[in-house]
């Protein structure tokens, strides 16, 4: 038990040590060895706990406590903005969207998150299908990668300045795996 607990405690410390010295080295620029050397003992913390914890949840604490501390660095030596800043635009009201702007908006939306869905899990379906693995575990890939693609595909069309390439590409996409569902390519 207290062999477990100067683990922690030393895990603890390399996670300390690790954030200090990345946030150090982000910083000071050019100081890529101190990089190195804190994801090193960043990785070093997640052996003790993992150790301490079991592998899941050691892995889990590894990185939430490093992440913690490096942005608690981060939030501690952070500047606070200057409220009356010479260069601070006045204060307007909220105006209504116009038509076109709520047009090109609603259609975002309804290609970015609807449509890219029905996209996504016929496309995942789709990349499956021929897979020369038993059901189950086809259906078990398709459900894991269905998300992945849905969240790919709805960020790439929500960062494209105009509608026509994710349109035309969404088109394709369900096209090509309605083929390859349906005909059996």
């Amino acid at each position: 038990m207290a062999a477990l607990i100067s683990i922690a405690l030393l895990s603890m410390v390399l996670s300390l040590a690790a954030a200090g010295l990345i946030y150090y080295s982000w910083r000071q620029r050019g100081k890529a060895l101190l990089a190195a050397a804190g994801w090193l003992l960043a990785l070093v913390s997640v052996f003790g706990w993992s150790r301490v914890l079991g592998a899941e949840i050691g892995t889990i604490y590894a990185i939430a406590i490093f992440t913690c501390l490096a942005w608690g660095a981060v939030a501690f030596n952070a500047e606070a903005p200057k409220a009356a800043a010479a260069g601070a635009r006045p204060f307007q009201g909220l105006q209504r969207p116009q038509l076109r702007g709520m047009f090109h908006h609603s259609v975002l939306f309804l290609l970015s998150v609807p449509a890219a869905g029905v996209i996504a899990m016929m496309l995942s379906i789709a990349l499956v299908l021929h897979l020369p693995w038993p059901l189950l575990d086809r259906a078990a890939v398709a459900i894991f990668v269905y998300p992945v693609l849905w969240g790919a595909l709805g960020v790439w069309i929500c960062a494209q300045e105009r509608l026509l390439k994710p349109v035309l590409a969404s088109a394709g996409l369900l096209l090509l795996s309605s083929l390859v569902m349906y005909i059996r390519l």
